[in-house]
């Protein structure tokens, strides 16, 4: 006979079968100790109550005296009717009374008079001023009352007679607990009922909220496989357009390093023809000036100086292609230091003039000194270049930290700028003033920013029209090199 496989259960009914089984154990377990505990609250009140009952009725007519052995006939036969009369009953069905010494003087069955239980630690508690319940008591000297009565609530009470407020013994009432089952079997409908109903609407909660988790899941994961998909098929675009970029990057980077080579290579083979022509114009000045009329003469002086200009222009090109090419090499630098000696070298070239340089608290920063080097050349040269129609130049070099970043500025009080030209500041020949205002070829901020840029700064420029201009870079705290 084929034993037919029953079919694999899915995860929610594995997981609704086993919430089922640990939710109604948990249930079953709560159920069981709130209704233990209901019921000993309910049976300790009884007993306090009877208790209560028992002293209220026989603390008035007991003396101290009476209670140090066991009453004599008359008294205990006057005690016993009051007891009969007015305690016993449905609930309590057995009382006795302790002397303080543990000695028993009165119970409601006359042949246990004058035993004694002095190592009674119950006795002893009620006998300190404590009551004592004890719920279905086991010991020794009750199974009699068991067999008679069935289960007893035992209540051990101080007893303080009429005539002194101290414990001169004490009560044991035995209180019937079968009178209190209907209390009892409503406590247990009552907690039975209400934790199955709190079962029903938590596992109800629990499978609604656990069944829309897991259609939420499904619909989530649906959502991810398709994301995973997109997220995949654009990173596939991604690797192929980075690959694109790197195998442009490397052409474009041949490309740079074929025209570095090649305005290098031009700069340096027009420096020849230049200085051919510069030579043979001053041989012809010095040499033949005799044979040559003033107009010559001065159009010669404008070739030797269209001749030299032009070679200072090669120059530049040739130290802004050198950049391209040259090796950085970072070491720590003293900012302020490398700024006094720079302007000293360019105050001497011009001594007649009034400069002041300020030196501010300067951050020390990492780089390559001789390229920051040129950078304070340019940076100072222009500076005192441009303050030359000033009475009184001054030049003030500044710095401080900003997050990872130390930054410089130079400032002046120079002929400044106008601020919609400031894009033009940093291009290669871009000049915002004519060669007969001041001289230079155009190069030296495209110099300085190139640098900056290598060290993986920035270069901006803010200025104004006769009031002067500021230079500023940035170098990061402990440099970097592109």
């Amino acid at each position: 006979m084929k034993i037919k496989r029953l079919p694999e259960l899915n995860l929610l009914t594995k997981f609704t079968i086993v919430s089922l089984v640990i939710t109604a154990a948990i249930g079953i377990a709560l159920a069981w100790g709130i209704q233990q505990q209901m019921e000993y609250n309910a049976l300790q009140n009884a007993g306090e109550d009877a208790a209560d009952h028992v002293a209220t009725l026989l603390n008035p007519n007991l003396q101290q005296a009476e209670l140090s052995g066991p009453l004599d006939p008359a008294r205990y036969a006057q005690v016993d009717a009051l007891i009969r009369k007015n305690v016993l009953n449905d609930r309590v069905v057995r009382v006795k009374i302790w002397s303080r010494n543990g000695l028993l003087i009165y119970s409601d069955e006359k042949d246990l008079v004058g035993k004694s239980y002095p190592a009674d630690e119950d006795l002893k508690k009620a006998l300190a001023g404590q009551i004592v319940t004890i719920i279905t008591p086991k010991k020794e000297e009750n199974e009699a009352e068991r067999e008679r009565f069935g289960n007893l609530i035992e209540v051990i009470v101080p007893l303080r007679p009429a005539d002194s407020q101290q414990v001169a013994g004490a009560y044991e009432i035995y209180h019937d607990m079968s009178v209190l089952e209907p209390a009892l079997a409503k406590i247990r409908n009552f907690v039975w009922s209400s934790i199955g109903l709190g079962f029903l609407i938590l596992y109800g909660s629990l499978f609604a909220f656990v069944r829309n988790a897991s259609r939420e899941l499904v619909h989530r994961s649906t959502e991810n496989a398709r994301l995973y998909g997109e997220a995949t098929q654009r990173l596939e675009e991604r690797k192929r357009a980075e690959n694109e970029l790197i195998k442009r990057t490397t052409q474009l980077e041949a490309a740079n390093k074929e025209l570095e080579a090649f305005s290098y290579s031009v700069s340096h083979d027009l420096r020849a023809p230049l200085r051919a022509i510069d030579g043979f114009s001053r041989v012809l000045l010095e040499d033949y000036s005799d044979k040559l009329d003033s107009e010559a003469g001065r159009l010669l002086n404008i070739v030797r100086d269209n001749t030299q200009k032009m070679g200072q222009l090669i120059e530049d090109l040739l130290s802004l292609s050198r950049l391209g090419r040259k090796q950085m090499e970072i070491s720590e630098i003293d900012m302020a230091k490398l700024a006094k000696s720079v302007f000293d070298e360019l105050k001497a070239t011009a001594p007649e003039r009034a400069i002041q340089l300020d030196i501010k608290t300067l951050p020390s920063a990492h780089g390559d000194q001789s390229m920051i080097r040129q950078v304070f050349v340019n940076l100072l040269s222009n500076a005192i270049k441009f303050t030359r129609p000033k009475e009184k130049a001054v030049i003030e070099f500044s710095g401080r930290r900003e997050g990872n970043e130390n930054v410089y500025c130079v400032k002046d009080n120079g002929v400044g700028f106008d601020m919609q030209y400031l894009n033009k500041l940093f291009g290669v020949f871009q000049r915002l003033h004519s060669a007969d205002e001041f001289e230079g070829t155009g190069v030296g901020l495209a110099i300085v920013q190139r640098i900056i840029h290598r060290h993986g700064g920035r270069v901006w420029a803010e200025g104004k029209v006769n009031e002067g201009a500021t230079f500023c870079f940035t170098l990061l705290d402990g440099g970097t090199k592109i």
